[in-house]
């Protein structure tokens, strides 16, 4: 078999091979780009929810996303390099490094399906809410809690936990006890933007629903939790199994390194 044979290096497999390669290192790059951002919107917007419930693990998995598909995007641009220049050590040193990124992208969104099932099943939520409504909410050294919770009631328009604890359950809070009267009634997160001062002087058991929001915030935000962590744990799941088939290709090429090396 000569050096541009069929079955060759240069020849029309061991070009397909390589076309293939390139092709679904495009496709890797591009998927992790998405990644990227995903995990940076997952981690930049629902992060400070963390203070309100704890193993707050879907902020690992935000994190693992974003870390790991950066480093992905520059393993695939170093491997493509390497496969055009033909420097076979980098190629050995990219194929190593994709398992490793495997691993960790698999740990990943296994990380986040358990979270899921452990927000269903394990986690205390609307307990954790409460407590931290109560007992930690204005208080000098819990500021990321009270940064917390006015996001969460802004961002979802809700105010209060769920049920019977809705708006009335800030009357029972620390935040209101250590009020000066005249007290405000509710935090201004609790308030439509531009109407706190009728907002939070009004009447909690018969609320304008202009000025206040009425919604609960429970099931808003374990509803969106239950969602975005559900969509980044089948994306790293997904990433890595595209680790594992890009991982092929490289053996392949591997392979005809091995067997036409004087042309490498």
């Amino acid at each position: 078999m000569g050096t541009f044979g069929v079955w060759s290096a240069y020849g029309a497999v061991g070009r397909s091979i390589r076309i293939a390669f390139l092709v679904s290192s495009i496709l890797i790059i591009a998927y992790s780009i998405a990644c990227i951002a995903y995990g940076s919107w997952l981690a930049s917007s629902r992060g400070q929810y963390a203070e309100l419930l704890s193993p707050s693990l879907y902020v690992d998995v935000a994190r693992i996303l974003l870390v790991v598909s950066a480093i992905t995007v520059a393993n695939q641009l170093i491997c493509i390099y390497s496969v055009i220049k033909e420097l076979r050590f980098w190629i050995y040193a990219s194929a190593v490094t994709s398992l490793i990124i495997f691993i960790m992208l698999f740990i990943g969104g296994i990380m986040g399906l358990v979270f899921r099932s452990q927000l269903t099943t394990q986690i205390p939520l609307r307990l954790k809410m409460l407590t931290s409504l109560r007992e930690l909410y204005g208080t000098p050294d819990m500021e990321q809690v009270t940064d917390a919770w006015d996001q969460l009631q802004s961002n979802f328009k809700c105010c209060g936990v769920d049920g019977d604890d809705s708006l009335v359950i800030w009357r029972t809070s620390k935040w209101y006890m250590h009020q000066k009267a005249p007290k405000p009634i509710l935090p201004a997160s609790c308030c439509v933007p531009g109407k706190e001062e009728e907002c939070r002087s009004g009447n909690l058991q018969n609320p304008n629903t202009t000025t206040t929001y009425t919604n609960t915030c429970y099931m808003p935000l374990r509803t969106d939790l239950l969602y975005v962590v559900h969509v980044a744990a089948w994306m790293s799941l997904v990433a890595s199994v595209a680790q594992v088939n890009f991982k092929k290709i490289k053996n392949e090429i591997k392979r005809e390194q091995k067997l036409y090396p004087s042309i490498f």
